[in-house]
């Protein structure tokens, strides 16, 4: 599995600048040399070197705003991944209005953008996040771009993009998009999703977490964790081969509409060799933590597993930092200290 920042400009802004690609640089040429290296860790490149000039662009209206749709500033996310088979990652990046970009890899940190040639373009979606995937499992990385927004159902199904190879397009990878003939052109409100083999069968299943589309004041004080909402919470699918299959409520997944979901990691955390899922969320549902029981089932034991959780939060990651050989969880969460 390929790990990808979840939803949010700050996660993108941030790995752009430590890959040294973000810049305020603009116009169109192509410096011959990238700048000296210094005595920091990282090296500062700019737009002008690196061929990546993106930005998050938002058009307020009277009818698309903060004040009308509360995620409206979550930003989008950032993939990165072979996608050629050069050995050299590309870079996929989102915009939440303008839809993904795709940069192919030239070499010694030169990209260029290859979006309408691999026929990634999207128009009239809200985009979140992205995930690289070999979904097929013919060993090449595919695309799944989330979205969200108030739009149309129609306008809101998550995008699936095949590799399709490079064929003779100048090493440009060609993908097709078939989220629909593989049953997850999911019409909530996406956030991210993470691709992985939760029941070791050879190929890679899908987590989808969801945000709620309800207003936060209009919901009420109850736990409604387990009533499944159609545009909301999380969903497991899957994979049967040809097709995904959601097996969310079987499987013991959480799908309210108090579950808005802001984060999402894959790790072994308590070390049975089976991955299990943090998510994250926004508000005042509380975090869930799936332990994989290897039988198709999941338990969520935050409260037992964890002295204490987070409150509103921001997003989740996995790792082992001690180099223990155990995975350690961290949560990014909003409310200060103090208040």
């Amino acid at each position: 599995m390929l790990k990808a920042l979840p939803g949010g400009a700050r996660h993108a802004a941030l790995l752009l600048l430590l890959l040294g690609t973000f810049s305020s640089c603009s116009g169109s040429r192509t410096d011959a040399t990238a700048p000296p290296s210094g005595e920091t860790l990282f090296t500062l490149l700019p737009s002008s070197y690196t061929g990546i000039r993106f930005t998050n662009h938002l058009s307020d209206t009277r009818e698309l705003n903060v004040f009308t749709y509360r995620n409206y500033y979550n930003g989008g996310g950032v993939a990165i991944g072979d996608l050629t088979g050069d050995g050299l990652p590309e870079i996929v990046l989102t915009s939440n209005q303008d839809g993904p970009k795709l940069y192919l890899n030239l070499g010694q940190f030169r990209f260029r953008d290859v979006t309408a040639d691999a026929h990634v373009t999207e128009r009239d979606r809200w985009t979140t996040g992205v995930t690289l995937a070999d979904v097929n499992g013919d060993g090449r990385l595919d695309i799944y771009v989330c979205h969200a927004g108030l739009k149309p159902a129609f306008a809101r199904a998550n995008t699936l993009y095949i590799n399709q190879g490079t064929g003779d397009g100048g090493g440009v990878p060609v993908f097709q998009e078939m989220a629909a003939s593989y049953g997850i052109a999911d019409t909530g409100y996406s956030t991210q999703a993470a691709f992985f083999d939760y029941d070791a069968d050879g190929d890679l299943d899908l987590f989808l977490i969801r945000n709620s589309p309800r207003a936060v004041s209009s919901l009420p004080v109850e736990n409604m964790r387990s009533k499944r909402d159609p545009l909301g919470g999380h969903e497991l699918y899957r994979n049967d081969g040809t097709r995904f299959v959601d097996v969310s409520e079987r499987a013991g997944i959480y799908g309210p509409e108090i579950g808005f979901g802001l984060g999402l990691a894959v790790g072994d955390v308590n070390r049975d060799g089976r991955p299990d899922v943090y998510v994250a969320n926004d508000f005042f549902e509380r975090d869930y933590l799936y332990l994989n029981r290897g039988n198709g089932r999941f338990d969520e034991v935050l409260e037992r597993a964890l002295p204490a959780s987070s409150y509103f939060s921001m997003g989740v990651d996995i790792a082992d930092v001690h180099q223990d050989g155990s995975h350690d969880l961290y949560s990014a969460v909003l409310p200060p200290e103090d208040d």
